[in-house]
């Protein structure tokens, strides 16, 4: 195999390097059947079950109507009913859903639900895992192969996959420089003797935010990786830089795209629209039709385009009996972007908190997306908390025996990837990037509400020091979420625990 073809096949799995785990269940923990705890979506939208489980049964609304026969359907009744019966037990049970980030597999998402769901449940908390398909060689196959403009369009795709080839490539040599200029640049401005004009305007805007009122977690140490460059002049790096800038920025477009996936098919925007009957339609919907109106124009209660997460969702919402649970929303890494999707899409979830740990989404998103939810009516006791590592531990992180540029995700994407044209367009989770927009993001009635943790450099005890260490600890607990020290991973934090 030619050299520069095993570093193309390379690139999409640097992609979000240290987003994927897989955790193991603590020892003596009851067995947990993942598909009640967790719900999968492929790169198309679709449910994926765990292969050898037993498949979901039709629920009573799906015998009832026909049209709901679906196993999206069958499946949220399944996840439902059985908070109900874990609710019996535990009457003040909270519902709490964590999404991914991005080079996860179904794999990695089932062993989330079997490693931690009966721990959060003796802590009070019913666990819902949302995954989705962000492995890195399935979305620059996509990224090749089935998507233009965002649109899969498989035949257009592969007749220009070569042009799409010779751009990533041309995009590479002609980012040469800037990539040079990143790996070497980026290491120095993380050595013991280097100071940099940031750090001063960044100490004066924690003293600010302090005075706003705004809760900021900022421990220290905050110095202390500079050592760990002595690999910088690695020449690997000055071939491997250029080619993930070429080729990983159109795998990450893919994944972007998918993260919409999460919450809506496909068919809701691409493709010819499926015909409806009047039938097809909801009662709901049926009743609310006006007279005169054709029922291609009456709206849907479900709609055919809802993911089985979406369709969860609804059926929360819509079930009396589940209106006082309050939720608490996690989103790691680009799971975030969907968290974001899920405020803005379902206004009537009870959610008390929302939690971003190493966040790719913008700080733009949160403006949109986060603040409008806290400013909700119903909504002043509402949280947020935004959880972030020391950046000098996001510009030091070293993947692949330092083969390829130092940097976390979040660094990658400020840098690299996105599309950076206004300081808000950065990523949230960067430390930096959130205590310089705080005060202005954040208006005054939410600030007291709002969280910013800073994990110190250091080991154990600190807390998480890569980009994909953030689940690897306790991360249902507030304690977790305000950096309160000793902090220990998963199992032995979940050990400790008194159960509830």
């Amino acid at each position: 195999m030619p050299k520069s073809f095993a570093i193309l096949c390379l690139v999409p799995v640097m992609l979000l390097t240290g987003c994927a785990a897989g955790p193991q269940p603590r020892p003596g923990t009851p067995p947990v059947d993942p598909n009640l705890h967790a719900i999968y979506i492929d790169q198309h939208g679709e449910l994926q079950e765990k292969p050898g489980a037993a498949p979901s049964p039709p629920s009573a609304s799906a015998v009832q109507d026909p049209t709901l026969a679906g196993k999206d359907d069958a499946y949220s009744a399944r996840i439902i009913a059985n908070f109900k019966r874990e609710r019996v037990a535990r009457p003040n049970l909270a519902l709490t859903i964590f999404v991914h980030g991005g080079l996860n597999r179904a794999d990695s998402a089932w062993a989330r639900a079997a490693a931690f769901s009966a721990d959060m449940l003796r802590e009070g908390q019913y666990a819902l895992f949302v995954g989705w398909n962000s492995g890195g060689y399935t979305n620059y196959f996509d990224h090749l192969f089935r998507i233009r403009t965002g649109e899969y369009k498989p035949r257009q795709a592969l007749l220009t996959s070569p042009i799409v080839v010779i751009g990533d490539a041309a995009r590479s040599i002609v980012n040469i420089p800037t990539a040079w200029y990143r790996t070497v640049a980026d290491p120095l401005s993380v050595t013991t003797w280097y100071t940099r004009s940031v750090e001063l305007e960044y100490d004066q805007r924690i003293r600010v935010l302090d005075h706003l009122q705004i809760n900021v977690s900022n421990k220290p140490p905050y110095r202390g990786v500079g050592a760990s460059y002595w690999t910088i002049l690695n020449p690997v790096k000055l071939l491997s830089a250029p080619v993930v800038d070429g080729f990983g920025s159109g795998a990450w477009d893919s994944m972007l795209r998918r993260t919409d996936l999460v919450l809506s098919k496909p068919i809701a925007y691409e493709g010819r629209q499926p015909k409806r009957s009047w039938e097809e339609l909801e009662p709901a919907a049926r009743a609310a039709a006006m007279p005169g109106v054709p029922a291609a124009f009456v709206p849907e209660t479900r709609e055919l385009a809802d993911t089985a997460v979406t369709r969860f969702l609804k059926d929360w919402i819509n079930d009396e009996s589940l209106r006082g649970v309050p939720i608490t929303l996690i989103g790691h890494s680009m799971g975030a972007i969907v968290v974001n999707n899920i405020l803005a899409r379902h206004p009537a979830l009870a959610i008390d908190k929302v939690v971003f740990m190493g966040a790719a989404a913008r700080i733009k998103d949160v403006e949109n997306g986060v603040v409008p939810w806290m400013r909700r009516p119903g909504n002043d006791r509402s949280e947020f908390y935004n959880l972030s590592l020391d950046p000098y531990r996001e510009i030091g992180e070293n993947e692949f025996f330092d083969f390829v540029p130092r940097g976390s995700l979040l660094h990658w994407i400020d840098n690299i990837f996105g599309e950076v044209n206004s300081f808000k367009d950065r990523t949230v989770g960067g430390w930096w990037n959130i205590v310089r927009t705080a005060e202005d993001v954040f208006p005054e009635p939410v600030r007291k509400r709002v969280y910013l943790t800073r994990f110190p450099i250091g080991a154990a005890g600190m807390g998480p020091q890569e980009h994909g260490d953030f689940d690897s600890y306790c991360f249902w607990r507030a304690s977790y979420w305000k950096a309160q020290t000793p902090l220990t991973t998963y199992p032995d934090c979940a050990a400790a625990t008194t159960p509830k």
